[in-house]
């Protein structure tokens, strides 16, 4: 036998259980850098985008369907837009959508984008996902992941039924305006 004793083998068997789990982490830190980059294109994007009325005391970032990206707006909680503090909500259902300014539906919710999109209707709120499976004209903007970039692009059509104006910033930075 290679090893003798207990010890040894218990050894070789934790080594082999790191190598076998580094590739999961690796993955894990792609998603979490991801989900960063994310969370700050929907920052930017709210800094950049004109509401018709903003509430009186908060401006509303929402996530359904994505704990990585809630988790990743840990670092916009303390930041203000358009003079208001910004709250980050986790929504359940789209039932809840109405009350944010800026809503990101996760992968998971891709099949409930058409209905989500309905509910919301003409009310005052930027949709953001990523781009993959849907219709997207059911969303305001779409991202995009290309060549391991992040790039995105406007639904200015949805935009304008929701009452929402891009700065031209904003637009000249999209992949795609349509």
């Amino acid at each position: 036998m290679l090893f003798k004793g207990t010890a040894n083998f218990r050894l070789l068997v934790l080594l082999l259980a790191c190598c076998a789990l580094q590739p999961a982490f690796a993955d894990d830190a792609i998603v979490a850098n991801e989900s960063t980059v994310e969370a700050a294109f929907l920052y930017n994007f709210a800094l950049f985008t004109e509401w018709p009325a903003l509430p009186a005391n908060e401006f509303r970032i929402c996530v359904l369907g994505s704990e990585e990206v809630l988790a990743a707006l840990e670092s916009v909680r303390k930041k203000q837009i358009n003079q208001h503090p910004v709250i980050v909500k986790n929504i359940s259902s789209a039932t809840q959508a109405h009350s944010c300014q800026v809503l990101f539906v996760g992968r998971s919710e891709h099949m409930s984008i058409g209905n989500l999109a309905r509910l919301i209707g003409n009310a005052p709120v930027l949709v953001v996902s990523e781009e993959d499976g849907y219709d997207p004209k059911n969303v305001t903007i779409g991202l995009v992941a290309q060549q391991g970039r992040i790039g995105f692009k406007i639904n200015r059509t949805a935009a304008q039924a929701n009452s929402l104006t891009f700065s031209s910033k904003l637009l000249k930075l999209a992949l795609e305006v349509y």
